[in-house]
Formats: C-alpha cells, sequence, structure tokens
C-alpha cells in the first residue's frame, strides 16, 4: 500500500450517532473493494435518516446515496458495513439475520457493496428499536 492510499484510509471514517441513547457507531471505511460506493456515501454526508434492526443487522432507511453493485455479495463478515443499492441503505452487520442459514453465517436480504468496518467497541443492537433517528457523518 503506497503513501498516499494509508493516508486517505486514514480520513476515511464516519460516524454514525444514536441521539436517542447517546451511542455512537464508529466505521472505518475501505475503499478497496467498492471505491465508488465508498466515494458516493462520503459525498453524501452528512446525513440524518432512520435506522432499523433485522436480526442481528442494522439498516438504514432509503439514502440519498446512490451506488450500483459493485463487487457485491451476499454473505457478509461479522462487523462489515455495506451498501444496499437495492434499499438505497447502508448496513451494519453485528450477526445473523432472520435468512442466516446457521449462527456464523451472516446472510443479507440480496447483494451488498462492502464498505468498511464497525471499529467501535459500543454495545449497540439491543438499544436499536425501529425508527431510530442516526446522524451520519464524516469523522
Amino acid at each position: 500500500m503506497s503513501r498516499m492510499s494509508r493516508k486517505n484510509n486514514k480520513k476515511m471514517r464516519i460516524s454514525i450517532i444514536f441521539t436517542n441513547f447517546d451511542k455512537t457507531a464508529d466505521i472505518k471505511l475501505n475503499n478497496s473493494r467498492s471505491p465508488k460506493t465508498v466515494k458516493a456515501i462520503l459525498n453524501a454526508l452528512p446525513l440524518q435518516v432512520k435506522i432499523n434492526r433485522w436480526g442481528d443487522e442494522l439498516y438504514t432507511d432509503k439514502t440519498p446515496i446512490v451506488a450500483e453493485e459493485e463487487n457485491a455479495r451476499s454473505v457478509v463478515d461479522l462487523l462489515d458495513v455495506a451498501y444496499w443499492p437495492e434499499g438505497h441503505s447502508l448496513c451494519l452487520f453485528y450477526g445473523p439475520t432472520p435468512i442466516s442459514k446457521s449462527p456464523d453465517e451472516i446472510l443479507a436480504y440480496s447483494p451488498v457493496n462492502i464498505v468498511g468496518k464497525i471499529i467501535s467497541k459500543n454495545n449497540i443492537l439491543n438499544h436499536i428499536k425501529h425508527n431510530t433517528i442516526v446522524t451520519i457523518s464524516k469523522e
């Protein structure tokens, strides 16, 4: 990795602020798999949107972010952050979804573009109620 790309990765952090209960999810973006999607996300920030829970996945309502499938996949890793082109939404994967075939598999509803990882240690999953409002911004 060049010095320039390392420098750019350090600047590519976003925060999702859960104002209802004063918690933050810190995200480190990585543009190696989906560079156009990461750029679209950064260009749309800051934004305020509702976030919902589906199993151990959090997903936003439709956002102004627009990106096509870019190296999209359905099986994701723990703590992955993805953009869901079908729903124009950001997704945070804390564990299995209702359609996962085993507790060790995290299966998205449909293919998503992986854009980063959750790096904060806050346990926010159990605080989420349907339609919780969050603010997403650059750090």
